[in-house]
């Protein structure tokens, strides 16, 4: 029994010394409030038991399906490990139907559908499933005519580009690839292919949100971390604080001066004088 007892008591004398401090979690397509990387060196690394909030860009969720999450930091890291997935929506589908009715489908799930007689999905057979991959559909969803070949030339992308010479004709299977302007973000696959006479799914370019000192200021905000630029990229979150003399309403908000940028848009947060408040 000593035996065992000694034992036990060097195990748990190693784990003492074999728990993992946790560091500033890399989470890809989510963030952290913007603290603790303005102060990375005073909060981490954390210790055994410390508790964290995350939260997903726009377009992706945790496991969960939430826009949230909360990590726990354990002897072997954090747990669970902070990831955020894609959501695919479901396209409009001309020429055939889904078998399913949810509007969504989370990264690595399946979307099944059908063409309509005289036409072939993006695999040329008349069913298909299209999987929901993290740049979006592997091949989107689509019932082409089977006499279709060639395509004109690649759509539009507001605020992207096709990179090389655009051609007024290409042929089946050919590419072409899309880049975005200078702070925008590339939603979506960056390479485009001719199928059966049509061009799969293009991408998007995210804008980025630039703050506004007018709004600032009717909102008595000022930005809570000083920086040179006041453009934000898509995602990004953005904390404001009062200015003197006024402050956020109580609510239940855990960071009422906390914001996201959405595609260009953003909600100022609003602060209020003594004599303002309801």
């Amino acid at each position: 029994n000593w035996i065992l007892l000694e034992i036990s008591l060097v195990g748990k004398y190693i784990d003492l010394f074999t728990d993992i401090p946790c560091d500033l979690p890399q989470i890809e397509n989510g963030n952290l409030p913007q603290y603790y990387y303005s102060f990375k060196s005073y909060y981490f690394p954390m210790d055994k038991g410390k508790k964290l909030s995350y939260s997903c860009v726009v377009g992706y969720t945790t496991e969960s399906g939430t826009q949230d999450g909360r990590i726990t930091c354990t002897a072997k890291g954090w747990s669970p490990v902070p990831r955020c997935y894609r959501k695919c929506t479901k396209p409009l589908l001309e020429n055939g139907s889904f078998y399913s009715t949810a509007r969504e489908v989370r990264q690595n799930g399946t979307l099944r559908y059908r063409c309509q007689p005289g036409f072939r999905s993006a695999t040329g057979s008349a069913a298909a499933a299209a999987l929901c991959l993290p740049h979006g559909w592997d091949l989107p969803p689509r019932c082409t005519s089977t006499s279709a070949q060639d395509c004109a030339s690649p759509p539009v992308v507001k605020n992207g580009a096709v990179l090389g010479p655009v051609l007024a004709s290409y042929k089946n299977g050919s590419w072409v690839e899309y880049v975005c302007q200078y702070y925008h973000i590339l939603d979506g696959p960056s390479t485009v292919y001719c199928h059966q006479g049509n061009w799969t799914e293009q991408p998007t370019c995210l804008e980025p949100c630039t703050l506004n000192v007018t709004d600032m200021d009717s909102n008595n905000l000022t930005l809570k971390w000083r920086r040179e630029e006041l453009v934000f990229l898509h995602g990004d979150l953005i904390e404001f604080e009062c200015k003197q003399g006024f402050s956020f309403l109580q609510t239940a908000i855990p960071s009422p001066g906390r914001t996201q940028c959405d595609q260009g848009r953003l909600n100022y947060p609003k602060c209020y004088g003594l004599e303002e408040r309801p």
